[in-house]
């Protein structure tokens, strides 16, 4: 479940975030592998369930850390990129065959 919009998806369409340390106390980070140790929580890849995420304080809720840093505009920018989200471009593959 999207802890911004609360919607319903697979696994496939969310991307994982933890909480780690960082030099001024604890952070949001991306887990790309969905391997990473400690609670995470699950967001779709678009500007609009991040917002509604960090608005809500869902995050703090999810992760339960206090103190937690979350930087919505850096983020929002690595789940883009992390989950090929709404502005990321369709790769398709070549014809390899040979004639």
């Amino acid at each position: 479940m999207c802890v911004g919009c609360r919607g319903r998806a697979n696994r496939t369409q969310l991307v994982r975030v933890v909480a780690s340390s960082g030099p001024t106390g604890p952070v949001v980070e991306i887990d790309h592998r969905k391997t990473l140790p400690g609670r995470g929580a699950w967001l779709h890849p678009s500007a609009d369930c991040v917002e509604a995420a960090v608005r809500r304080k869902a995050l703090h809720r999810a992760l339960r850390v206090d103190g937690i840093t979350v930087d919505p505009d850096g983020l929002v920018a690595s789940l883009i990129t992390a989950g090929g989200g709404d502005q990321a471009e369709e790769q398709v593959a070549q014809d390899m065959s040979t004639p």
